[in-house]
C-alpha cells in the first residue's frame, strides 16, 4: 500500500464508522492512547521485520501484526490499534466490506516490504487522525 491523503482519509470515514466516539483510542484497561504511541508502534514493528526470518510464502512466519522486538516498550494495547488500523487500510484500499489483520499477515505472497508499506500508512493514519497527549 502507498500512503496517500485519499487512502487515509476513507480509511478515517470507516474508522468514524466503526469506532464513535474515539473508542478506538482506548487500551484494554481503558487507559488513552496517543496517536504517536500507536505510531510508534507501528515503525517498531517495521523495523522488527529486519530481526526475523521472513518467509515467503510461509503462513507459519513469526510473530504477527504489529509484533516488536522490545515488547516492554509497546503495549498490548497499541498493538491491537495496529492491526485495527491495518484492517481500516485495507478495507480503504479495496473497499471490502471486512478485513483481518492475521489473514492480511498470514498471507503466503505478502513480503516485508509490503508489511513495513502497510506499517507506515498505519504510522501515517496515526499520527494524522490520533489523539494527542494531554
Amino acid at each position: 500500500m502507498t500512503t496517500t491523503t485519499t487512502l487515509i482519509d476513507r480509511a478515517y470515514d470507516l474508522y468514524e464508522q466503526k469506532y464513535p466516539a474515539g473508542r478506538l483510542w482506548r487500551g484494554y484497561a481503558g487507559e488513552p492512547l496517543t496517536g504517536e504511541q500507536v505510531a510508534a508502534h507501528a515503525e517498531a514493528a517495521a523495523e522488527h521485520l529486519d530481526t526475523i526470518t521472513w518467509k515467503v510464502p510461509d503462513p507459519f512466519r513469526p510473530g504477527g501484526p504489529g509484533a516488536v522486538a522490545d515488547e516492554t516498550a509497546h503495549t498490548e494495547s497499541t498493538r491491537y490499534v495496529v492491526g485495527a488500523v491495518i484492517e481500516l487500510l485495507i478495507r480503504a484500499a479495496t473497499g471490502a466490506p471486512y478485513a483481518d489483520a492475521w489473514a492480511w499477515h498470514l498471507q503466503p505472497g505478502l513480503t516485508a516490504d509490503a508489511a513495513r508499506a502497510m506499517y507506515a500508512d498505519v504510522a501515517a493514519f496515526a499520527r494524522h487522525y490520533g489523539p494527542e497527549a494531554a
